[in-house]
């Protein structure tokens, strides 16, 4: 059954807007329809968002069929400035150099405001994929300060070029997860 029916539509369409009255997800309503027309979750996602697409470039089509579109809530979007995404990334890298995870720098970047740590988390993931670039104008600008960071692509310390003990030990502690990093610190406890 590859089409839809009108019906079929609006009545995806009224489960949206109930889930959104009754303050539940969209995957709520997806998963009603999905079962009522035998339909994979992922169809009936796709569908939904490709006639909302076309209802909002056709308003009066909505209109016509007594489709009642559902209310954006957006938040405000918010973009990252320059200076902003540059101080992230040298944060997240010379964290690293010092033993830091991500997820903690993020963490001490964000006050612990959750979403403040995704938006933060999701940009740096977007630089890394999709901006080596920039990124390695970062290291490069680290590099000429003589400010130890960690290269996410050789993953290995970068920095002023010394290769002693410390950075080695403490690039071999950048690459623990933390369990395993916190039963390293629990072995050298036990040794001093």
């Amino acid at each position: 059954m590859d089409n839809w029916t009108i019906a079929q539509t609006k009545e995806l369409f009224e489960l949206v807007r109930q889930a959104g009255d009754n303050g539940r997800g969209l995957n709520w309503a997806f998963e009603k329809m999905s079962q009522k027309c035998s339909r994979s979750l992922n169809s009936v996602r796709n569908y939904y968002y490709s006639q909302l697409k076309m209802f909002q470039l056709l308003p009066s089509l909505a209109s016509d069929l007594k489709i009642r579109l559902p209310k954006v809530k957006r938040d405000n979007f918010e973009l990252f400035g320059q200076d902003e995404i540059r101080e992230l990334i040298e944060r997240i890298l010379t964290g690293k150099a010092e033993g830091k995870s991500v997820r903690a720098t993020i963490a001490e970047l964000s006050g612990g405001d959750g979403k403040k740590a995704l938006r933060l988390q999701n940009k740096y993931r977007s630089m890394l994929t999709h901006h080596r670039a920039y990124m390695e104008d970062v290291m490069r600008s680290l590099k000429e300060r003589n400010i130890p960071y960690y290269d996410p692509y050789r993953k290995a310390l970068g920095g002023d070029g010394k290769d002693d003990n410390i950075r080695k030990l403490t690039e071999y502690i950048s690459k623990l997860d933390e369990q395993e990093a916190g039963s390293f610190l629990n072995l050298i406890r036990k040794l001093t």
